[in-house]
């Protein structure tokens, strides 16, 4: 058999999926033509069918049944250093997260469980409240994650093919990509477009993959005093955006909890009359006007 081909991606960014594109439109592929099961996965168990050629594994932790293959060639789902994308992909993903408080349970599941305890209580595993706070933590320090900086890594590193997860939603790209790898690695792909175009547009309308966009354009209407709609947002949108925000204003603290504004001229609004009694250091920040801030809270959520 020729040399092996490991896909390495962050939880939830369709590693199963690339891995079954490039199985099915291989030669002598036993699987059928569509990659998903009845409950909408590319979770099903195909050891009998998969070509032992082609693995795949999350960067780290993830995948406790599948290391890296050190031997294998690398394709690198690659989503542009956007920390924001992968974790709301990884969020909505399933299995296992079908309800709210399954995903709540799952993101204070994966942070430091002594932090958790002390800082929130007993009675916070599953709590709204407490796993947007995590992800507020997280943001403010992302750059310091042991996954996010591996990640990174294997997204910078040339000699791995990086696949944009921009083609996964793009059929023009997609086939460009497939037909790149097929010469690349020498593997005779036979493409399909009619398979391709429906995962196209399956992936296309997945809610992370058509919402992705929403907060940085509510961040701009807020920048510029805009209008745009964001009372739907998930709590990691919320998140993302009250971090950049603080970030932003100095001393501006968003209130704990899940309670969010209607649209940006609200967020606004909030921002222009905070009143200077309430204005404090951040404990989130691990930094505060250069100064290294004594009161930084890390969860410490490296998964």
């Amino acid at each position: 058999m020729s040399k092996a081909i490991q896909i390495i991606y962050a939880p939830g960014t369709f590693g199963n999926l690339l891995r079954w594109v490039l199985d099915r439109f291989s030669p002598d592929t036993k699987l059928g033509d569509t990659p998903w099961d009845k409950n909408e996965r590319v979770h099903t168990n195909l050891s009998k069918l998969w070509n032992p050629k082609f693995t795949n594994t999350h960067q780290i932790g993830c995948n406790a049944k599948t290391t890296i293959d050190t031997s294998a060639d690398k394709i690198i789902i690659n989503c542009d250093l956007n920390f924001l994308f992968q974790e709301r992909c990884s969020f909505w993903r399933s299995p296992g997260m079908e309800t709210e408080e399954e995903q709540y349970k799952n993101v204070i599941s994966w942070a430091d469980q002594s932090f958790v305890e002390k800082t929130f209580g007993a009675k916070s595993k599953s709590s709204k409240y407490v796993a947007k706070e995590l992800f507020k933590v997280q943001f403010h320090d992302w750059k310091n994650h042991e996954w996010w900086n591996t990640m990174s890594e294997y997204g910078k590193n040339k000699t791995h093919y990086q696949f944009p997860v921009t083609a996964l939603w793009d059929l023009k790209q997609f086939i460009h990509e497939l037909e790149t790898m097929s010469s690349k690695f020498s593997l005779d792909l036979s493409i399909d477009q009619d398979i391709l175009s429906y995962i196209v547009r399956k992936i296309g309308t997945m809610y992370p993959i058509h919402t992705r966009t929403r907060a940085i354009d509510v961040l701009k209407a807020v920048q510029q005093n805009d209008y745009i709609d964001c009372a739907d947002f998930d709590i990691i949108e919320q998140a993302w955006l009250e971090v950049v925000l603080e970030k932003e204003h100095d001393s501006i603290l968003f209130p704990y909890g899940a309670s969010w504004f209607e649209n940006s001229k609200q967020i606004r609004e909030f921002i222009d009359t905070y009143p200077a009694y309430l204005k404090h250091m951040n404990p989130r920040l691990p930094w505060y006007n250069n100064i290294k801030n004594p009161f930084h809270l890390t969860g410490k959520i490296d998964e």
